[in-house]
């Protein structure tokens, strides 16, 4: 607990230091998801530490869980990860909280418990198979709990479609979308 905590204070001052996360607000929709219906595709980007929101530990401005993704059984998911952060931080799919690796096979960045160094991208995909609810996380120790994470969903849906919390304010006092 100790180094997590060293962890967390580290992270936040090099960001507070070095201007990560110095946006403001959220990043707009538009400029992370996108989905294609001929071709039964869904694009998701991930940027690791965009704001200052939860000390830098969010996906595009949003953690905990503020952002949940349904995409349809049997399309296929792009993600891309582009770290722009002042630390390591990697994306994964996994099934719950504290799972230390991906839950579909194929579904992380490389070596995604050491992370994409600062200015690093990598991308995966996978095919939606069988419904369930899942974890958009980083799996680097200390990101997950510190809020780096948001849920996919895996549907019985005819079209994908993203559900924000709460619009495009983040605050650290809003509660979890779900806590899968």
């Amino acid at each position: 607990m100790q180094r997590f905590v060293g962890l967390l204070a580290a992270t936040a001052a090099t960001a507070a230091a070095t201007g990560c996360g110095a946006q403001a607000k959220p990043l707009p929709l538009a400029h992370w998801f996108s989905s294609t219906s001929a071709q039964r595709s869904v694009t998701i980007t991930l940027i690791p530490a965009y704001t200052g929101a939860y000390a830098g530990f969010n996906f595009n401005g949003y953690g905990k869980g503020q952002v949940e993704v349904v995409v349809p059984v049997g399309w296929r998911v792009r993600i891309r990860c582009r770290n722009t952060g002042a630390v390591r931080h990697s994306c994964a799919i996994v099934p719950s909280p504290g799972f230390s690796s991906p839950s579909i096979h194929g579904s992380s960045t490389p070596h995604p418990q050491a992370g994409l160094q600062p200015g690093r991208a990598a991308s995966f995909s996978f095919v939606a198979g069988a419904p369930g609810v899942y974890r958009m996380t980083s799996l680097v120790p200390g990101d997950e709990v510190g809020g780096m994470w948001d849920v996919l969903e895996i549907g019985r849906v005819s079209r994908p479609k993203v559900i924000l919390l709460r619009g495009t304010a983040v605050s650290s006092a809003t509660p979890a979308l779900r806590t899968v």
